[in-house]
């Protein structure tokens, strides 16, 4: 009998041990937010002219998408396809790849600049959303007129402006080319643009939310990307595309992990759908690599399987996502 007691106390005391662990645990990480029931901005990924993750995409109901413009003939008769077979939408970046010479070509000037628009909106009469350039303030990114200088990216997005609204006057013209969310060196660079008279120009500004390291303080990140976002809002007035937004989940990389990136994309899709004029939210990327010489797999689909395209964790979460447009905004 007395034996029974004893074990009856022990079980006792391990239940109540481990509820306390279970309580200790959950006051220390409180729950994270799940997959909002509804989203309320448009959700599309980026991607890069890989045929069969687009159309794996495309079977699987993702609708918009964005890309840089060339002018190559076999980038404008699949992006054609994909439009008038699928309805696809793309929000079209003129930038380096819109230039004869592409990337290579680095002595262009503005005249160069607006032959190379007014060839890509002749050649792609369906886009009606056009973002000028990719990251203007990057090095990287920076060729020929785009120098680096606030003055040269207003006049380069004026120019395009013009152009666009001349041909296609209902288009709407992104302006920022993805300034980062968080950094406050590269807002006044942006509010630098602005003073020289963007908002005649802009219907709309594009933003990229990248984390720098895979640690997701959802508190931290989420407080600080809010207090970003509102002040581009408040700068501008206009409505907000993320047009880049992604996590590493190859685990090649040090704490990186497919379940981490999951865990990002659920969080940033809830903190998006807070924003009434967040209008867009792009997914980068489409596909990946996991050995690849970077192995930094950013993709909702590896393509280190050449042949299907492995399916990532996120790949399933985003398409449930997409699936939950609320249309009433």
């Amino acid at each position: 009998m007395a034996f029974k007691r004893t074990r009856t106390a022990l079980v006792a005391f391990v239940l109540l041990a481990l509820l306390a662990v279970v309580y200790f645990y959950f006051s220390l990480y409180p729950a994270l937010p799940a997959l909002p029931k509804q989203i309320y901005y448009k959700l599309g990924v980026c991607t890069h002219g890989n045929v069969s993750s687009e159309l794996k995409a495309l079977h699987s109901g993702i609708r918009y998408f964005r890309t840089d413009i060339s002018l190559g003939k076999s980038q404008e008769s699949w992006l054609a396809y994909e439009h008038s077979t699928f309805n696809a939408s793309y929000l079209g970046i003129l930038d380096y790849d819109t230039l004869p010479g592409g990337f290579s070509n680095k002595n262009w000037n503005l005249t160069e600049w607006n032959e190379s628009v007014a060839n890509a909106l002749q050649a792609y009469p369906w886009i009606n959303t056009w973002e000028i350039w990719n990251e203007p303030y990057v090095g990287m990114f920076q060729t020929g007129f785009v120098n680096g200088s606030a003055y040269n990216y207003f006049l380069l997005l004026k120019s395009a402006a013009k152009i666009i609204r001349s041909r296609e006057p209902n288009a709407t013209v992104v302006c920022f080319g993805g300034a980062p969310i968080g950094n406050e060196q590269i807002f006044n660079w942006y509010a630098q643009v602005w003073r020289y008279g963007a908002a005649e120009y802009c219907n709309a500004i594009s933003l990229h939310a990248y984390l720098l390291g895979p640690l997701l303080p959802y508190e931290n990140f989420t407080k600080s990307w809010s207090s970003s976002i509102e002040a581009y809002e408040t700068l501008t007035g206009k409505p907000i595309y993320i047009t880049e937004f992604g996590m590493p989940s190859s685990s090649a990389m040090p704490g990186y992990s497919q379940k981490m990136q999951n865990q990002f994309l659920v969080e940033s899709l809830s903190l998006f759908n807070r924003f009434s004029y967040i209008k867009r939210a792009y997914w980068y990327d489409l596909w990946g690599l996991s050995d690849g010489s970077l192995r930094d797999d950013f993709g909702l689909l590896n393509l280190s399987n050449p042949y299907t395209g492995t399916p990532s964790i996120s790949w399933y979460t985003f398409l449930q996502a997409s699936n939950r447009r609320a249309y009433t905004k």
